[in-house]
């Protein structure tokens, strides 16, 4: 499916999100509850949740094929906080229409379910507008209604405040960063924004010096010390440099449109993994703060540590792009990056087409 799709059915207009790791999920989730409650439409919607209970919600592609995945968060009114929910899995079923199925699918258990109910059928964009209202149902019996999905308009991009390495005013005898306008798609955004700073402003704004947390999610480094003041570079988080780079040219549009997509251009190199000159499908952090797809970094370290005795294995093995020793280290799922990459290609699709426009100018 697209990066969202929406579904017109009898009860609702649904919006199926592409494949995401479950964390950037709630990440945007957590984002979205923030930015609503600033919105005079929709924050009675949130005050209402946190009042009476319920679930936040959307519905993505599940990462096992054919399937689909609710995520959702709740108010937690003794700790006056959200939560993240348990993620449900729903398996459109032969014999008995939607059920659950949580289980793992490499497991006896996935394999039994689906023989017991007759197969099941995967859902596509040709089939979902008609599956879809069984399944609205059983969530909403469970608590899951329409009214509180995450369910944006069709191509829907929301404006925020970047920041361009390319554009700077004197301040005295300083340099000042000149604020610029950027118009998102709101994964792209989600992507490259700080969940902890849109969680205290109510506002989503481009990292300026976007960092790693060991759970994966990139927060902007002063958003994160403010929370975690114990935090040490290189042992609690790693700088995210290509994330970095890639911020610099999505937010530069002080530039002419040709200039502009000259810039974005370049996002095409940045998405390749340093070692085979690919696209990353799941790039991972080092702590150089260089990003690797997983297998290649993998196989890097690999073949490093064969290239000496048995004796040697206290040798550094070298980061490919800086040289350091990153034997032992961990390496961090990128998560910010992976959500990027799987928007990037319809967002710079977009841009082009517009851009090229010979009457279109960037303001």
């Amino acid at each position: 499916m697209e990066q969202k799709v929406e579904f017109i059915t009898q009860d609702a207009n649904i919006f199926i999100y592409d494949k995401m790791d479950p964390k950037a999920t709630t990440q945007i989730l957590f984002s979205k509850i923030e930015l609503l409650k600033k919105s005079p439409i929709f924050s009675p919607m949130i005050l209402n949740l946190q009042e009476k209970g319920g679930h936040f919600w959307l519905i993505r592609e599940s990462r096992i094929e054919g399937l689909l995945t609710v995520q959702s968060l709740s108010y937690n009114t003794s700790s006056s906080q959200w939560q993240a929910n348990t993620a449900s899995r729903y398996m459109l079923s032969v014999d008995k229409g939607w059920i659950s199925n949580r289980h793992n699918p490499k497991t006896i258990e996935f394999n039994t379910l689906v023989q017991q109910t007759g197969g099941f059928i995967k859902v596509t964009e040709e089939n979902a507008g008609t599956e879809l209202p069984g399944l609205l149902k059983i969530l909403s019996n469970d608590g899951y209604y329409t009214e509180n999905r995450i369910n944006p308009k069709i191509d829907e991009e929301t404006k925020t405040k970047g920041y361009s390495d390319y554009h700077v005013r004197s301040v005295g005898h300083s340099f000042k960063l000149e604020p610029t306008t950027v118009t998102l798609p709101e994964r792209i955004l989600m992507a490259l924004s700080c969940p902890l700073a849109t969680q205290k402003t109510g506002e989503a704004k481009l990292m300026k010096d976007p960092v790693t947390a060991l759970d994966g999610v990139t927060y902007e480094r002063t958003s994160l010390l403010e929370q975690s003041p114990s935090f040490q570079e290189k042992i609690d988080f790693y700088p995210n440099i290509k994330l970095k780079t890639i911020i610099n040219y999505v937010a530069a549009t002080s530039l002419k449109p040709e200039e502009y997509l000259t810039k974005l251009k370049k996002v095409e190199f940045d998405i390749l993994d340093p070692i085979l000159l690919s696209k990353m499908d799941s790039p991972v952090l080092s702590p150089s703060g260089h990003s690797f797809e997983k297998n290649s970094i993998e196989q890097w370290i690999k073949s490093k540590q064969s290239d000496v005795p048995t004796w040697g294995s206290t040798l550094p093995i070298p980061d490919p792009v800086t040289n350091e020793n990153i034997r032992g280290k961990p390496f961090i799922e990128n998560i910010n990056l992976k959500m990027f990459i799987q928007a990037w290609p319809s967002f710079y699709e977009q841009q082009q087409s517009t851009l090229s426009s010979p009457s279109y100018t960037i303001g």
